[in-house]
């Protein structure tokens, strides 16, 4: 007969509770159907032609995360005394829109960044910004965010290069963010880049830039030709806005990274959803969305009061096309060159923790994928994120799913069931019995 044995005292600030379904759900539940009904009329135009396909697909997915009917997990308490037990829903695993998924990816992606990828050397963060001028070719060609990401990192290799007078290997992670205060269409970069890089003998030159004039003007210069060179803009154009006393370009490096936390916090900031619950709050009677946020300069208020249709399209204009990569690493980051550190003394002496411990003899490239989205943003394995649940939760809530809130013993998911027959008796018992899960309608049984 087989005996539990009670897992390692862990102190449990507060008990889990299973999410259920959340404000952007009721929004997209109510609406979705009349948006993509008007889109190609009333929003195409401004948002992107031949989107209605893609933003559906994204959105119906999104509305099966959580959705108790759809399939559950039975976690129960490994103490024969406790037998505590709770249903945990499905999730959706999607990136754009869902809210709890998309903090869980945000998390293995610093977290792999942290340990697996950036070197135990000073990086900075470079954050390129453009004029608004320019910003609807990016909304309407959003291949461009690659060819300017590849832009940037020949221009941090051309100005470390002359700042050291001979060539350096550096890395750089360059992610764009389509999003700006109050959903508004703000293209930019981000970028994690390394201070300074080895020359051909493996000495590290530290290379700290400060006035950032010089490359601001050359990066003001290089993205206008390259518009130019794809017949996005006239040449006549390009000449006005060169001439132009305040450009709109910005370079900010002024966030430096010392340590392992800063670094972690930093890449969470860059691989961000756009949308955050805590934001927003819907009035369903009338149809409207309120979101809060910090005060905006640029539009002299905290508070904006959304149509339901109106922020769906703010909000879904920041959906990529299928295959569209937002995080791309370069130099020593990029996959290829990842792949050789074993053959790289001075390199793989400064790897991070997580590289060194788990890092075999004499690895190929093609073991390393990066974290370089293949389909879909999808820069998180499906086995990643099955085995970082549970600590996922414990780092972001402090609440141990696995552990049971009324004993402390550990708990195990016992069962998963997904015939809609016994899910609905399930739901329907636990209704009747006052223990509805969270968010849960029982209308929704009839």
């Amino acid at each position: 007969m087989k005996t539990a044995t009670r897992a390692p005292p862990t102190p449990t600030k507060a008990r889990y509770i299973p999410r259920g379904r959340n404000q952007l759900h009721t929004i997209f539940d109510g609406h979705l159907d009349e948006f993509c009904d008007v889109y190609d009329e009333k929003y195409a135009a401004k948002y992107g032609m031949f989107r209605v396909d893609r933003i559906r697909d994204i959105c119906e997915r999104f509305l099966t995360c959580g959705d108790y009917r759809l399939g559950v997990a039975r976690i129960r308490c490994t103490n024969p005394a406790c037998g505590h037990d709770y249903f945990r829903p499905f999730s959706c695993k999607g990136f754009y829109l869902c809210p709890s998924c998309s903090q869980k990816r945000t998390l293995l992606f610093a977290e792999h960044l942290t340990n697996e990828v950036l070197l135990d050397l000073p990086h900075r963060q470079f954050v390129y910004t453009m004029p608004k001028a320019l910003r609807p070719f990016f909304r309407h060609d959003r291949r461009l965010f690659a060819e300017v990401s590849r832009l940037i990192y020949m221009i941090i290799t051309e100005f470390y290069n002359a700042a050291a007078g001979k060539p350096l290997l550096s890395g750089v992670i360059a992610a764009h963010q389509t999003f700006g205060d109050q959903l508004r269409w703000n293209p930019h970069h981000h970028c994690l880049v390394l201070e300074g890089g080895f020359d051909e003998t493996g000495t590290l030159i530290h290379v700290p830039l400060t006035n950032l004039t010089q490359m601001t003007e050359v990066f003001r210069r290089r993205l206008i030709w390259l518009l130019v060179e794809k017949e996005l803009l006239a040449e006549d154009f390009a000449q006005n806005l060169l001439s132009w006393k305040n450009s709109g370009f910005s370079i900010d490096n002024s966030v430096c990274l010392t340590d392992a936390k800063s670094k972690e916090s930093l890449a969470e900031y860059i691989a961000r959803p756009p949308l955050s619950l805590k934001k927003i709050r819907y009035e369903p009677f009338k149809g409207k969305v309120l979101f809060h946020t910090k005060y905006s300069d640029y539009f002299k208020e905290n508070v904006h009061l959304f149509d339901a249709l109106e922020f769906l399209a703010e909000l879904t204009q920041h959906i990529p096309p299928r295959r569209v990569q937002l995080i791309r690493r370069y130099g020593l980051y990029s996959s290829r060159t990842k792949g050789r550190w074993s053959q790289m003394p001075h390199v793989a002496a400064r790897a991070p923790d997580g590289w060194r411990a788990s890092h075999a003899p004499e690895p190929c490239a093609s073991e390393d994928p990066g974290f370089e989205p293949p389909d879909d943003g999808e820069e998180v394995t499906v086995e990643a994120r099955k085995r970082a649940w549970a600590r996922l939760l414990a780092k972001v809530y402090e609440i141990d799913p696995l552990v049971c809130p009324k004993c402390g013993w550990e708990m195990r998911v016992i069962a998963v069931i997904q015939d809609p027959v016994e899910i609905r008796e399930i739901l329907a018992h636990l209704v009747k019995t006052g223990r509805a899960p969270p968010g849960f309608d029982p209308a929704l049984l009839n």
